[in-house]
């Protein structure tokens, strides 16, 4: 699939299901769920999912999905909670989640990170390894702050998605790679590897990723 470009989401879902599956994953946390599309596939899937977002409108959406899915397997231990980033750990207790020993994988996808400031970035990534068990993976997505000045990695892949940026904030502001990559070396609890996966907007760009995965694994 290199160099090409395939909007499905089913592209993504189906490179998050083998991230995930590689590692054995099976109870996992996604944040900032939005309307829910990543966290059905995934129950679909056989994982026990936890999803979480702040916006009741969101939530809802996602309760809906639930409820149409009721009789199928798995829809039965879907727990949907309300949940900031920057205060994920006291809001999930609040809320009732269980945490336990922490989860296999925890999610930040959907661009969410265009809409935050960086200290609100630190205290979504800081929350987001805490609720990480040691050997767990944390997936984030990123869109490029400057694609003209970004240089790529020796690990890139294309072919995730097309999704658009949420709109951001006044004080909130892409960052470019090197940017992220030093926010996540401040602000990750432990040791971890990190992978980077990348999008490109065509494949005459091939060289010029605009949107980056990255997946952190906690050692």
């Amino acid at each position: 699939m290199q160099g090409q470009v395939d909007p499905a989401p089913s592209i993504r879902l189906g490179w998050l299901g083998t991230v995930l599956g590689q590692r054995n994953c099976k109870r996992v946390l996604d944040t900032a769920c939005g309307e829910g599309g990543d966290s059905l596939a995934l129950v679909e899937g056989g994982l026990e999912m936890v999803s979480c977002d702040n916006s009741d409108a969101s939530l809802r959406k996602v309760m809906t999905l639930r409820w149409k899915k009721r009789s199928q397997p798995g829809f039965d231990m879907w727990v949907i909670a309300k949940a900031r980033l920057s205060t994920l750990e006291q809001d999930l207790g609040q809320e009732g989640v269980v945490i336990g020993a922490g989860f296999d994988a925890v999610l930040c996808l959907n661009n969410i990170f265009t809409t935050l400031h960086q200290e609100d970035m630190r205290a979504a990534i800081s929350n987001m390894s805490i609720l990480l068990k040691k050997g767990g993976v944390m997936v984030i997505d990123h869109l490029e702050g400057d694609p003209e000045e970004s240089h790529g990695t020796d690990q890139l892949t294309n072919d995730m998605d097309n999704t658009t940026a949420k709109p951001r904030s006044s004080s909130a502001r892409p960052l470019t790679l090197e940017e992220f990559e030093k926010l996540l070396k401040t602000c990750f609890v432990g040791g971890y590897t990190h992978t980077l996966y990348a999008q490109h907007k065509s494949a005459a760009e091939e060289g010029k990723p605009f949107k980056f995965y990255h997946v952190i694994d906690k050692l």
